[in-house]
């Protein structure tokens, strides 16, 4: 009998099944299935069209694009494991105990990814904050084919979040749709929480910091030190930071506080829409504010819109 199981196939929440096992929530399940399938999907189309911007050249050669680049990939690739994915097993009533352990790796993946992404995030906060506070040092860091050690680190901090949880066993809930990050001794999961928590910190200081050098930069030396695509890119970076931070404040109090019986079981479900609004909310914040994404956009639907990738690179240059 596999963890988190009864001795009938049904999940539980207790590591040798002794809660009895969950039952009786599957047409929820399939409900808010849906809406997770729907909801990823929509969302991921629109992370996919920011991509295929951020990662033309001659934006691509910018650092802050590449890593932007390396975030929007992460972006979609998390809406598949938190909404695409979670959405069909719930359907489907697909959980490790009927269907295998297999189940248990598909959701190790997507917690792999999720640690990828935050260190992801700490990168590109660090590198808009070195841009105005140190930019020989951040010239050091980060410019070149120097940028692409610093995906090496994402890999390597998500390899290291992963394997410092001793005994782990992550499972989807498939009938309250969320992600259970348990250990087999039943213990609090720390590394889980500190990623998280280190993530909000970093980002909320690194951002404040950036706007400082900005605007001390701004009233000694005027503009003619900041080009408009070093001014621009920064407040994208910082307006998807502070997407994160309410985000994950939120998912962190509608998954630990106590709520009445009637809306206990929608905890999981809000929780998850709102870790997949998180990645979806960057592609339209890209869309909102990136000239060079708005431009491709208006391209699309109007086919009167001729821009060339050298005219798309000097406009962004001139006003991103």
């Amino acid at each position: 009998m596999l963890p988190y199981c009864t001795a009938n196939g049904s999940l539980s929440l207790d590591p040798n099944g002794a809660d009895g096992g969950l039952q009786g929530y599957e047409d929820f399940a399939r409900r808010f299935g849906l809406i997770y399938i729907v909801v990823g999907f929509i969302f991921i189309t629109i992370c996919s069209f920011v991509l295929s911007v951020l990662c033309r050249p001659p934006l691509i050669q910018h650092s802050c694009y590449k890593l932007m680049t390396l975030s929007t990939v992460l972006d979609i690739v998390s809406l598949i494991n938190n909404a695409v994915i979670p959405g069909i097993f719930s359907i489907l009533n697909i959980h490790h105990c009927n269907s295998g352990i297999w189940v248990s790796y598909v959701t190790q993946q997507a917690m792999f990814v999720w640690l990828m992404y935050c260190c992801t995030s700490e990168i590109l906060a660090l590198n808009r904050m070195l841009e105005f506070a140190n930019k020989k040092l951040g010239n050091f860091l980060f410019e070149g084919r120097r940028v692409y050690f610093w995906f090496l680190v994402a890999f390597s901090y998500a390899v290291a979040g992963t394997a410092l949880v001793p005994n782990k066993f992550y499972f989807y809930n498939t009938y309250n749709g969320y992600f259970a990050l348990y250990r087999l001794s039943g213990k609090f999961n720390l590394v889980h929480t500190v990623n998280n928590f280190f993530k909000l910190i970093f980002l909320t200081s690194a951002y404040p910091v950036m706007l400082f050098f900005m605007h001390r930069i701004l009233k000694v030396d005027g503009s003619t030190k900041i080009t408009p695509l070093q001014l621009k890119v920064s407040i994208q970076a910082l307006a998807i930071a502070a997407l994160a931070d309410l985000t994950s404040i939120t998912y962190v109090v509608v998954l630990n506080v106590s709520f009445g019986p009637n809306t206990e079981k929608y905890a999981g479900v809000i929780g998850e829409l709102i870790w997949s609004s998180l990645h979806g909310g960057s592609g339209i914040i890209y869309m909102i504010m990136n000239n060079a994404v708005r431009r491709k956009l208006r391209a699309a639907f109007c086919m009167d819109v001729k821009i060339s990738p050298l005219s798309e690179f000097t406009i962004e240059n001139r006003t991103n």
